[in-house]
């Protein structure tokens, strides 16, 4: 048979491996790491652009659960209770001036 092909075959040993084969990637490059892009930067940035495409009201993804959600960290409920006795005050105040103003009124309709 004259179309014979002779094949050699050439087996190293473990140690004699690495000193004949390079095994060091060459082509593979590092990964790029990647940015996070989610920074309370960006986030004032989104709400500014969209400030008037969210929803006043609703549960969810709205200026009132924004609100409602920012007001867990700023202890809102507190504030209110502290203001509330004042609003009484004040509604109390303007109920005695309306009384006061009829009083004159009236005495002033009596001369």
């Amino acid at each position: 048979m004259a179309n014979d092909i002779q094949l050699q075959k050439t087996v190293f040993g473990k140690v004699d491996f690495t000193k004949v084969v390079d095994t060091t990637f060459k082509t593979f490059t590092q990964p790029v790491p990647e940015e996070d892009l989610d920074t309370p930067e960006e986030l004032f940035r989104l709400y500014d652009k969209l400030y008037y495409s969210i929803d006043i009201e609703g549960d969810t993804e709205s200026h009132r659960y924004l609100v409602n959600k920012s007001s867990e960290l700023l202890n809102f409920d507190a504030v209110t209770e502290n203001i509330q006795p004042l609003l009484d005050e004040i509604a109390q105040l303007r109920e005695e001036n309306l009384a006061l103003n009829q009083q004159i009124l009236t005495l002033e309709t009596k001369i």
